[in-house]
């Protein structure tokens, strides 16, 4: 079978393969360095988003763009849904604590609901 590259000779790099990688890994790192869940579910979300892209364009021509570029667009999604899932789970942990929070406080004031 004869692969047919782009007029150059050369095969592509994915658009969007390396964005999809770094908002995957950014969205992990914010939430491990403190920055905030709500930033590592944008970078997560932006992550899948751009992944797809890039894998809907290798699927229609996969001999016109680098394997490599394929991966790394693979590795993002995989690190976009890791940072989207725990960001999720640190804004659903933060949301039940400032709903305790706020009931310890109604409780301590002496209100019924």
């Amino acid at each position: 079978m004869e692969t047919i590259d782009n007029v150059n000779g050369i095969k592509e790099q994915l658009p969007n393969s390396s964005a999809a990688l770094v908002m995957g890994i950014l969205s992990i790192v914010c939430i491990c360095c403190g920055f905030g869940a709500a930033i590592g579910v944008i970078l997560g979300i932006l992550a899948i988003i751009f992944a797809k892209k890039a894998k809907v364009l290798y699927e229609e021509n996969p001999e016109r763009f680098t394997e490599t570029s394929a991966k790394n667009a693979n590795a993002g999604r995989v690190c976009g849904i890791v940072g989207l899932c725990v960001a999720g789970f640190w804004l659903f942990c933060a949301i039940s604590f400032w709903i305790l929070m706020m009931l310890g406080i109604i409780a301590s004031a002496g209100l019924h609901l």
